[in-house]
């Protein structure tokens, strides 16, 4: 897993020998922090001096414009994720602006839910499957957040470090597969706890606290590989996350994940995994996702 990771690394350095490197982390909830939190440390591991720019959700193309109108200095380093779909697509909006005035772009890997236009420089694809054929000319390299599972980072994490049987963190936005109100008891939309500042550790500590994980947010689902829970992961609305499971998690993380496609009944395989949970444990319910 670590080969894609390098050359990523060797791209990067090369650019940072001769311009000043921009980093803009990819705005966005708690999943979004553990991609920048695996990516500052990729940078740090890799000696590569930035500039961090968190441009949030407003007033962007005012704290762009002073760095792009010295564009000549800059290579411009877009941080990955999902916002480049139907139901976000403010990354890709982002790079365009960019890409008006510099082809000095790298995206780091990216979920394409469509075709990309008018985006210059360099993009890296996060899956082998819908987002090459969308993006055929990006190179694929893992999700930034799987750099944390280089070495022993994940020993931290024994069996003794959980506490809790099953965790249920489904998502509650616009790319939920289920109605509001409809979700199941004791759920917890983790991901919505944190943003794309906040310090992901956190996120791996208590996503590590259960022994079994049930998530359809991607990222909690690599949470819990990197921490080396057993997940089960359940699919999204578009192809983002089987991609990424088919590409990154199921190669690497066979043993421990199990992924739900859309064909599934989602609520038997989560009561089936509640009852088998809790067991003869009467306080089960009240302690399994709190």
């Amino acid at each position: 897993m670590m080969k894609e990771f390098d050359f990523l690394a060797d791209l990067i350095a090369d650019k940072a020998s001769r311009r000043t490197i921009v980093y803009i982390p990819n705005p966005g909830n708690f999943g979004d922090g553990l991609i920048r939190y695996a990516t500052k440390q990729f940078f740090a591991d890799h000696e590569i001096e930035h500039r961090e720019l968190n441009i949030g959700y407003v007033h962007i193309r005012y704290q762009l414009i002073p760095y792009l109108l010295k564009r000549h200095r800059y290579t411009f380093i877009y941080g990955g994720g999902g916002a480049w779909s139907k139901s976000y697509r403010f990354g890709h909006d982002i790079c365009r602006f960019i890409s008006s005035f510099t082809d000095e772009l790298i995206v780091l890997p990216t979920t394409f839910g469509a075709p990309v236009k008018a985006v210059r420089g360099i993009q890296f694809r996060r899956d082998e499957f819908e987002s090459k054929e969308n993006n055929p000319d990006a190179p694929f390299c893992h999700d930034m957040a799987f750099y944390l599972c280089r070495g022993t980072w994940s020993d931290r994490f024994d069996a003794s470090f959980a506490t809790h049987n099953l965790g249920l963190f489904l998502r509650t936005d616009r790319e939920s597969r289920f109605m509001e109100g409809n979700l199941p008891e004791y759920n917890r939309d983790l991901s919505d706890m944190g943003d794309h500042m906040a310090n992901a550790n956190e996120l791996i500590r208590e996503v590590a606290r259960y022994r079994t994980v049930v998530t359809d947010r991607l990222h909690l689902g690599i949470a819990a590989c990197i921490a080396r829970r057993r997940l089960h992961l359940l699919a999204g609305n578009y192809f983002k996350i089987a991609a990424v499971h088919r590409s990154s998690i199921a190669p690497y993380f066979g043993d421990l994940a199990t992924f739900h496609n859309r064909d599934v009944d989602f609520r038997q395989v989560i009561e089936q995994l509640t009852s088998a949970a809790a067991g003869t444990n009467p306080s089960y319910n009240h302690s399994c996702a709190r």
